[in-house]
């Protein structure tokens, strides 16, 4: 296999349940070339807006092996995973400038809040038919959650535009196929921007595209407010 190539996925992969309307796609997937992936995550977005979800699946066993420390608080890791992703998908076009400092101080804000996940408001999540406490960040006008109720996997999910209380989320299964995934094939990097291309709606627009949202801005080097801790 090739340098951007990875095994099949093999552990059970969840995404938004079957009433949802509207694009969904493998956004992309985290782990060494060549080796199992810990991390899929796919994309959702509202049929005829730009509102939608993206959804990760972090198989427990290969996630705390590859991210978490050695001591401490496993869920410090799946916690940055949302925060990291929510101030990712949050910026607004690369056409904006960027203040000097704020890319860092942003990814060292999404550290100290993931520290501070129990702090975290909960809401509740439908997971195959149980329900379970999820822990949301909101950011930037958007929001970020995890929950560990499975035993095999976290879930986290990064909302734009809809809200995280009573989220639906199944497993994939057979309908892997509507999000283009052949779940025996390898897991190819070029081949997924290729697919990407040919369909421009398969992406989450952020939440404001032409500027930078206050909580950003909070965060630029020798501002004097910050956000508090964990926004409400």
């Amino acid at each position: 296999m090739g340098e951007q190539v990875s095994p099949p996925v093999d552990f059970p992969i969840y995404g938004l349940d079957w009433g949802w309307r509207g694009p969904r796609w493998l956004d992309f997937f985290e782990g060494r070339p060549g080796e199992p992936v810990w991390a899929l995550w796919l994309g959702h977005r509202e049929e005829g807006s730009e509102h939608g979800v993206r959804v990760g699946t972090l198989p427990r066993d290969r996630y705390d092996t590859a991210l978490s420390p050695r001591s401490g608080d496993p869920l410090v890791a799946v916690a940055f995973s949302a925060a990291f992703g929510l101030i990712n998908l949050t910026l607004p076009d690369g056409s904006v400038p960027r203040p000097d400092g704020l890319i860092p101080a942003m990814v060292e804000h999404a550290e100290e809040q993931a520290k501070r996940h129990a702090q975290w408001p909960r809401v509740a999540w439908d997971i195959g038919g149980r329900w379970a406490q999820a822990s949301i960040w909101s950011f930037a006008g958007a929001w970020a959650g995890f929950t560990d109720l499975l035993d095999d996997a976290y879930l986290v999910a990064i909302g734009i535009g809809v809200q995280p209380e009573g989220m639906r989320l199944v497993p994939v299964g057979s309908n892997a196929k509507n999000y283009g995934i052949d779940l025996a094939a390898p897991l190819d990097a070029t081949e997924l921007a290729r697919q990407r291309h040919l369909r421009p709606d398969t992406w989450l627009p952020p939440p404001r595209r032409d500027a930078f949202h206050a909580d950003q801005l909070a965060l630029v080097p020798g501002t004097r407010q910050r956000p508090s801790p964990v926004p409400r």
